[in-house]
């Protein structure tokens, strides 16, 4: 028997076996709204449906395996405008919340639609072209006829009323610090990664995340004199996936690999990845732009000192206990280096603001903003 109250369906079928940022929000929103009574029933379209294990047995919660979607961006994208207005019509849907930018063009019911962030649109060259040339031909379309668009940041919503001035109910859920840096007990053990104290880098190894910026910096930085001379400058660390377009940064990373100056890392688990914060003097994020920017919370959870950009969601997620640089002045983020590597006062200072920051980012909340944008949706009847 049908059940009478409100269904949602949500779209999340590009959630892959290892998540990277947006798979990662899906799994962490899914999680939270899971954890309270809404007087909704919700049915959750995955293409992975054992990265969803919680919700097994989970009252008001189904699980759809979609494995028709699985093949890429093109399998998914016909999936979404062939199959998923089907699947609202016999599940009874009321709302369709499209987790990833683009909603099917012609729906039963009202849709809602997550924007992550415009990069393919502000900095069309950090994008490979088929990611691009989809979003450019279905993100307008889908935001034209989206009933409602949520955003992770303010950042993001200001890019989405600026290009997008006809878009109609645009509202902000900011994301929360990843679960995974509380499921844990203490701060994690420190580790030595080489032999000298080292920053860190996490994020995919992609023309985005600014790496050939953070290895100019870095290069300059060891091009100059210390106060105490007999110590030197902190190693390099970057951990993450191989990303696309990297052949300038592997050249560049050559002579820094050759000296022992840098280390790479292709994955890390999350147990890793609490030792590698907990050990590191200071996280470098000044990507040249994000949607969130999940390493920020993440490195600041552990009390980890944290440089990054002074532009859009950056600045925002990282508040006020953070250095900030201009990411495309190398010589910026070599001086803010600097002075983490020499002050041992002013690592001790944002070591202790950056757990509590962390703390300001709940994913109850963002749930609960969610559904505030469900109810919106219902209460005025609109499509």
């Amino acid at each position: 028997m049908r059940s009478s109250r409100p269904r949602i369906v949500l779209d999340a079928l590009l959630v892959h076996e290892r998540p990277t940022g947006v798979g990662r929000s899906i799994l962490e929103l899914t999680r939270a709204l899971s954890a309270t009574r809404w007087d909704l029933d919700f049915s959750l379209l995955v293409t992975t449906p054992h990265l969803f294990y919680w919700l097994e047995g989970c009252p008001d919660w189904a699980v759809h395996h979609c494995p028709g979607a699985t093949g890429g961006t093109l399998r998914k994208a016909l999936y979404t405008q062939r199959q998923i207005p089907r699947i609202c019509r016999k599940l009874g849907a009321v709302i369709l919340h499209s987790l990833q930018f683009v909603a099917p063009l012609s729906l039963p019911c009202p849709s809602v639609v997550t924007v992550h962030d415009l990069a393919w649109l502000r900095f069309p060259k950090t994008v490979e072209q088929p990611r691009k040339a989809y979003y450019s031909l279905m993100v307008p379309r889908t935001l034209q006829r989206a009933t409602a668009v949520v955003t992770n940041s303010e950042a993001t919503a200001l890019d989405v009323r600026k290009y997008y001035p006809r878009c109609r109910n645009v509202s902000v859920t900011p994301f929360g610090t990843p679960s995974w840096v509380w499921e844990g007990t203490g701060n994690g053990t420190k580790v030595e990664v080489g032999e000298r104290p080292f920053f860190l880098f996490v994020g995919t190894l992609e023309p985005r995340k600014n790496l050939v910026g953070i290895l100019d910096a870095y290069t300059r930085l060891l091009g100059r004199k210390r106060k105490a001379e007999e110590s030197p400058w902190p190693s390099l660390l970057l951990v993450g996936g191989k990303g696309w377009k990297d052949s300038n940064l592997r050249e560049q990373m050559q002579p820094l690999l050759q000296s022992g100056d840098l280390m790479v890392l292709e994955y890390c688990d999350t147990n890793k990845l609490r030792e590698l914060y907990s050990s590191a003097q200071a996280l470098l994020f000044p990507s040249l732009h994000e949607g969130f920017g999940f390493p920020i919370l993440e490195a600041m959870a552990f009390g980890l000192p944290v440089i990054t950009s002074a532009l859009g969601a950056m600045a925002e997620v990282a508040g006020p206990d953070a250095l900030w640089v201009d990411p495309n002045h190398a010589e910026d983020l070599c001086h803010q280096m600097r002075k983490i590597a020499e002050s041992g006062e002013l690592r001790a200072r944002l070591s202790l603001c950056g757990p509590k920051w962390a703390r300001k980012w709940s994913w109850q909340h963002t749930a609960q903003q969610t559904v505030q944008v469900y109810t919106q949706v219902l209460d005025r009847g609109i499509s």
